[in-house]
C-alpha cells in the first residue's frame, strides 16, 4: 500500500481540527484503469486513466457535511478543508450525525482476503489487452452460427485500486485490489429487421480465474442466436426459473427496503418484519464481506465499522436491517453496517439443466429490462426476455413480457435453488426455480 495515501488522510484530519472541527473522517483513493475494445476487425476504443480523490466528513458544532476534491496538492488541500469547515458551520444542527461507536470499529479481520494479483497487473498491459480483445472477436467469428453475426466486440480491462481511511477516533483502514474484466458481445441477423444481441462478461480479482476467451466468445454468440424469433407469450401464471447471472436484478427490490433511509421515512414494506417469515424456507441469504477473492469483500464499511458475516434472511425469516450510524440513531437502534457485500446463497443439488427438467413447463428468464419496484408496498413489474419451456426443454424464445407481483408473496413461491452460484459479482446468485408467478404478455 502506498504510504502517501494514509499520510493524505492524516493531514486532512489535522487541517480539519485546526479549523475547528470536533470530529472528522477522511478517505482517499487512487484507481488506475486501462482497457481495449476491438470491434469488427478494428480497434474501437483504447483507454488509460488514473482517478484520484479525497472525501472528508466533518462534524462541527453539532453540524455535518461531506465534501470531495480531486486536487490533492498541499496548498489546495488546506483551502479545501478551510472552506468545507466554514460551509459546515452555517448548516442546521443534526444531533444524529456522529462517528460510529468505537467498539463497532474494533476486532477487525486482519487476514488476507486475496483481492490483489500484483504479478499480473504488470503483465496484462496494453499490448496484452489488445491481443485478448482480438482473440475474443476471433472466438465469436469461429463459433457455431457465426455466419449470422452482424457485429462482434471483444474487450479487456484492468483496474488497480488503492484507498485509505481514518477518522479522529483513531479508526483507520487500507485497501488494495486488482480487477481483470473481460467481455464479448455479438449482434446477429434476426427475423425481419430485428437484430438480437447477446454477450458474456466476467470480472475477477485474479487473472487466472477468468474463463477462457474461446468459451466467452462462443457463449456470447449462443446468447445472441437464442434471441432470434423472440415474441411475447400469452399472459398467465407460470412456473419459472430465473437464470443465475440475472437473478440479482430482483434482489434490489428485496434488499433496498431494509435500508435505514426507507425505514426511517416509513417507505418500506419491510418495516416491522424483523424476525418474521417473509419468504420461502429456501430464502436464505448471508452477507459475507470476508469471502476470500469475493467481488465485494472488505474488512470495513465506508464509515470504518468492522464487517463480519451475518444472515440477512434465514429460512425465509428476516434477520437484520441495513443501518448505518445516522439512521440507526434516528431510529433509536444500534448500527448494523448500512450496506451489503458478497451475498451468498445455499448451494442446491441441480444445475440449470436439472432445474429445467424439474420445472417441466414454464418460462426461463435470461434477461431483465426496465421495470420498477415500490419500496413502500413491495409491488414490482419488470420486463423480461427468455424462453418458453416444455417437458424440460427450451422450445421458443420470448420477450416483450413483464414479470409482476409483490415481493412479500413472490419470494414465498421460491421452490428450489440451483448448484450454480454466479461467481463474477458480489451477489452470488444461483439459478432459482419458482412455483407459479404472474407474467403479462399477449
Amino acid at each position: 500500500m502506498n504510504a502517501t495515501l494514509m499520510q493524505l488522510v492524516e493531514n486532512a484530519l489535522i487541517l480539519a481540527k485546526r479549523q475547528g472541527a470536533a470530529a472528522a473522517r477522511a478517505s482517499v483513493w487512487r484507481m488506475r484503469e486501462s482497457g481495449v475494445e476491438w470491434r469488427d476487425g478494428k480497434l474501437d476504443r483504447l483507454r488509460e486513466s488514473v482517478h484520484k480523490g479525497l472525501s472528508i466528513s466533518l462534524f462541527v458544532d453539532g453540524r455535518y457535511s461531506s465534501h470531495t476534491t480531486s486536487d490533492l496538492r498541499p496548498e489546495a488541500m488546506e483551502l479545501f478543508v478551510a472552506e468545507s469547515v466554514a460551509m459546515t458551520k452555517v448548516l442546521q444542527p443534526d444531533p444524529h450525525r456522529k462517528l460510529p461507536p468505537l467498539e463497532r470499529c474494533q476486532e477487525r479481520f486482519e487476514g488476507d482476503l486475496l483481492l490483489l494479483d500484483r504479478d499480473n497487473l504488470g503483465v496484462i498491459d496494453g499490448a496484452a489487452q489488445k491481443k485478448q480483445a482480438m482473440e475474443l472477436e476471433r472466438a465469436m467469428r469461429q463459433a457455431e452460427g457465426a455466419d449470422l453475426i452482424l457485429s462482434a466486440t471483444g474487450a479487456m480491462r484492468v483496474y488497480h485500486t488503492m484507498s485509505a481511511m481514518r477518522d479522529s477516533q483513531g479508526t483507520k483502514g487500507e485497501r488494495e485490489s486488482s480487477v481483470f474484466a473481460r467481455s464479448a458481445s455479438a449482434t446477429v441477423r434476426g427475423e425481419g429487421d430485428r437484430k438480437p444481441s447477446g454477450g458474456d462478461y466476467a470480472a475477477t480479482h485474479h487473472y487466472a480465474e477468468l474463463p477462457s476467451m474461446d468459451l466467452m466468445g462462443k457463449e456470447a454468440v449462443r446468447r445472441a442466436l437464442a434471441g432470434i424469433g423472440e415474441t411475447p407469450w400469452k399472459s398467465g401464471k407460470y412456473p419459472c426459473i430465473i437464470e443465475n447471472r440475472v437473478a440479482d436484478r430482483l434482489l434490489g427490490g428485496l434488499l433496498g427496503p431494509l435500508g435505514g433511509n426507507s425505514l426511517q421515512q416509513k417507505r418500506s414494506y419491510m418495516s416491522g418484519k424483523l424476525g418474521e417469515k417473509v419468504g420461502s424456507i429456501l430464502l436464505h441469504i448471508d452477507d459475507d464481506p470476508l469471502l476470500p477473492k469475493g467481488a465485494a469483500s472488505r474488512t470495513y464499511d465506508y464509515e470504518g465499522m468492522s464487517t463480519r458475516r451475518r444472515p440477512i434472511f434465514e429460512k425465509g425469516v428476516l434477520r437484520t436491517y441495513l443501518l448505518d450510524t445516522y439512521y440507526a440513531s434516528k431510529l433509536g437502534w444500534e448500527p448494523t453496517v448500512g450496506e451489503t457485500s458478497n451475498l451468498v446463497f445455499p448451494k442446491g443439488k441441480q444445475d440449470l439443466a436439472g432445474l429445467l427438467r424439474t420445472m417441466g413447463r414454464g418460462i426461463l428468464v435470461t434477461g431483465f429490462s426496465g421495470g420498477n419496484s415500490n419500496a413502500a408496498t413491495g409491488d414490482f413489474s419488470i420486463g423480461i426476455r427468455g424462453h418458453w419451456v416444455e417437458s424440460g426443454r427450451i422450445v421458443k424464445p420470448v420477450a416483450e413480457m413483464n414479470l409482476a407481483g409483490n415481493h412479500l408473496t413472490f419470494w414465498q413461491a421460491l421452490a428450489e435453488l440451483g448448484s450454480d452460484p454466479y461467481p463474477y459479482r458480489g451477489a452470488r446468485t444461483p439459478s432459482m426455480r419458482f412455483h407459479e408467478v404472474q407474467f403479462s404478455g399477449v
